[in-house]
């Protein structure tokens, strides 16, 4: 049997040598490389959905995925030397020259640790803090330091070092959800990285050590200690000379509270509500500089009307060719203002009077002028709830009114009685949903014919975008906060179920921009006065809840909305001093910034010089006391006057029997100018209430709506009923007071046998149900 070989000692002795040789450096070089480099690092970094403004720059940064605000990653080259030198004094002195694991630091860390008998020190370099960042959240073992450890030595043997600061720069949190010194930058400083100072990189450079403790908002002095021991350590290291480090220590830090990235915050809101899904990068319209404009003008009216208990106010300017939204501030203050995350813009409000001028236009399709009479009489009507008797503004009639006066002076009875002669509310229901009013939702009898004086609830960017559409005489734009590759697609508008005639919307502007026609309410000098052409309509609801001015030229349309979000009535704040003021500023910046041109009066429109007492062309041989030059659709020219609609003595107009009551009581400065025609012996005729009238009283009316107007085709009638009690007021008006049951009323021709009799049915008020 062959015997075994004897292996030498001395060569036993070797092969051990060269073991424990290769074992460290295998534990060095090689296992590193079997322990997989966390997904999350090698993935590419999630960033903050940002939206632009229409130059391209940021307006206003949202979080990522993963909770944080991460702005674009920056490369080595963008890291300025100071910036790296104030990193490294902080964290890890000598990272350019350890392998991932700095040796010298742990040996001291556990010198201190065990002198103290506590922990007092680490000694984790940049790599690892950035392998411990990008790793799953697990318990802190020594088995998983080990591998935090294993993982450092891996990315050092696959990462040059200038890759792995960089990603170090981008992928820790600096705090208040700020990851990457990108977006630590211009949140905390508001400025890019290659304006830093050596002052403010050492105090951007202390905030990774703990984000929390050291948050800048909350405990600003212990991040300035650790400030100044960096850059005295920035001088030890020989990157900071004496005097550099004198300026830097007695630096002013001026920090700023929010995102430098948070403009537009209403409008950007906006766009990621409407919108399904948000790219990384949101292009949007809006004008940086406008919207600056608008948020400040808010703000400094507010201030102003403070005292009137006007807290809010929201502002929309868009750009008619394309439909585009320039501006949208929905509150004086995102931040710092009662409910001011509130969008004033997209809250429906009760619009007032801003929404007449689509009654009106409606009437000029229909064959109006803007010379029609319309009286400015007292008028209710039966409804399904109800008597509902429209009042004036200012509680007073003004008698025959031309279509023109009646729109430019904002009355409410013409309007009323306008859209009732046209249709109803069905009409201008319908008209409004296809302006985009999308807040309409219940069935037009709800709203009846108060719908034209502002009954139902509308929002500012829409209503802003209705009047575009008479800007664009008619073409229909949809609005848009995003760039529109079909901005140019344009629909006209459908009124009836025909397309809007662009003549008509072009008298619609030559109204509300005449500040003749509005003089009798607004005065000769009031605000919505331009120094330029611009169409111009307040509103103000009911109890001065809201306020509103709106106004175009052929290139902008401008909203305005002002109030509380609270519902609570401002201390008699109309449209004309609320919103009147912001919305003037605002078209006069436009107006000086980007110009504004006024519409071509169309080649179509015929000009009549006529009597705006009866609305009649004034022919040649008639030299009446009034005249005035109106513009006039083809085909709806109204009849040439004659003498006999004159008083040939005085030269007053007549006027129809209808106005006998308001002649003689009102105080009006037409008296001398007008006359009741001579009676004619018409038969008495009752106008209202008529035959079969069903009437339910309401709870909810002063006096459960008792009182009911008569009118009739005579000057000084005789009213009769033998079960309800008739009363005439001091101005001439006569009316019954209703009583449950079935009623005649009787109307007696003085000296004369000659009546008329209707019938009515009232109902009681029924019982509301309580909750």
């Amino acid at each position: 049997m062959p015997s075994r070989p004897v292996i030498p000692k001395l060569t036993r002795a070797r092969a051990l040598f060269f073991i424990a040789l290769l074992l460290p450096l295998a534990a060095w070089y090689l296992l590193p490389l079997a322990i997989p480099l966390p997904k999350t690092l090698l993935a590419p970094q999630p960033l903050s959905p940002t939206y632009f403004a229409s130059d391209g720059k940021p307006l206003r940064q949202l979080l990522a995925a993963d909770g944080q605000r991460i702005t674009t990653p920056v490369t080595y080259t963008d890291l300025p030397e100071p910036l790296i030198h104030a990193l490294l004094a902080a964290e890890d002195q000598r990272f350019f020259s350890h392998g991932g694991i700095d040796l010298l630091a742990i040996l001291r860390a556990a010198k201190d640790n065990l002198s103290q008998n506590r922990i007092t020190s680490g000694a984790s370099t940049l790599t690892q803090q950035l392998i411990k960042t990008t790793s799953p959240k697990a318990p802190r073992t020594y088995l998983q330091k080990i591998r935090e450890a294993l993982q450092a030595r891996h990315l050092e043997l696959t990462w040059s070092k200038q890759d792995i600061l960089t990603a170090y720069f981008n992928r820790v949190s600096f705090g208040n959800l700020l990851t990457g010194i990108h977006s630590a930058a211009e949140s905390y400083l508001n400025k890019p990285l290659r304006d830093l100072t050596p002052a403010e990189c050492a105090f951007l450079a202390a905030l990774p050590q703990s984000p929390t403790r050291l948050n800048p908002h909350r405990n600003l002095p212990a991040v300035q200690a650790r400030q100044k021991r960096i850059l005295c350590l920035m001088h030890q290291h020989g990157w900071l000379t004496e005097e550099a480090l004198h300026l830097a220590q007695n630096e002013p830090l001026t920090l700023h509270r929010h995102s430098a990235h948070f403009s537009a915050p209403h409008a950007t809101s906006l766009i990621s509500n409407l919108k399904s899904e948000i790219s990384n990068s949101i292009p949007t319209t809006i004008d940086r500089s406008l919207q600056q404009k608008v948020e400040t003008t808010l703000t400094q009216h507010l201030n102003r009307l403070t005292h009137k208990n006007v807290t809010q106010a929201a502002a929309v300017i868009i750009e008619n060719q394309t439909g585009h939204v320039l501006a949208l501030a929905g509150s004086r203050d995102f931040f710092n203002s009662p409910d001011g995350q509130i969008n004033g813009a997209w809250s429906p409000h009760s619009p007032g009077s801003a929404l007449k001028p689509f009654t009106y236009l409606l009437a000029l399709e229909n064959g109006f002028t803007p010379a029609t009479i319309i009286p400015d009489l007292p008028i209710e009507y039966a409804t399904e709830t109800g008597l509902y008797r429209p009042e004036n503004y200012d509680r007073k009639n003004h008698g025959p009114v031309t279509l023109r006066h009646a729109l430019g002076n904002s009355l409410n009875i013409p309007a009323v009685r306008l859209l009732q002669q046209i249709g109803g509310e069905s009409i201008l229901y319908t008209t409004l949903q296809n302006l985009g009013l999308t807040t309409l939702t219940e069935k037009p009898s709800h709203y009846g014919l108060g719908l034209t004086i502002g009954n139902a609830p509308v929002r500012l960017l829409e209503l802003t975008n209705a009047y575009a559409t008479l800007a664009r005489l008619g073409q229909h734009q949809p609005w848009t906060l995003t760039p529109n590759p079909n901005s140019n697609l344009k629909s006209q508008i459908s009124l009836r179920g025909s397309a809007a005639n662009p003549e008509a919307c072009f008298l619609i502007a030559d109204i509300l921009a005449d500040n003749n026609a509005r003089q009798q309410t607004f005065g000769p000098r009031s605000v919505i006065r331009l120094p330029f052409p611009c169409a111009v309509k307040t509103g103000t609801s009911t109890d001065y809840r809201d306020n509103w001015t709106l106004g175009f030229t052929p290139e902008y349309t401008v909203g305005v909305w002002a109030g509380n979000f609270d519902n609570t009535p401002m201390n008699q704040v109309s449209g004309v001093t609320g919103a009147g003021p912001i919305f003037r500023d605002l078209f006069l910046h436009l107006h000086r910034t980007r110009g504004t041109t006024w519409f071509t009066t169309p080649s179509e429109l015929l000009t009549h010089t006529i009597d705006p007492r009866n609305g009649k062309i004034i022919p040649s041989n008639l030299t009446p006391s009034l005249t005035q030059q109106e513009l006039f659709l083809p085909k709806t020219l109204p009849p040439t006057a004659t003498a006999a609609d004159y008083e040939s003595t005085t030269n007053r107009a007549y006027l129809s029997p209808e106005y006998t009551a308001w002649l003689q009581t009102t105080d009006t400065w037409q008296r001398d100018l007008l006359a009741i025609r001579p009676n004619l012996n018409p038969p008495p005729r009752i106008l209202t209430p008529t035959n079969g009238s069903t009437f339910v009283l309401d709870p909810d009316l002063p006096d459960q709506g008792r009182q009911l107007l008569l009118r009739s085709n005579q000057q000084t009638p005789t009213w009769t009923s033998p079960t309800l009690k008739i009363t005439q007021t001091p101005n001439g008006l006569t009316h019954a007071h209703l009583e449950p049951g079935t009623h005649t009323l009787t109307l007696h021709l003085p000296d004369s046998d000659l009546t008329a009799t209707t019938q009515i049915h009232v109902r009681p008020a029924q019982q509301k149900r309580t909750p």
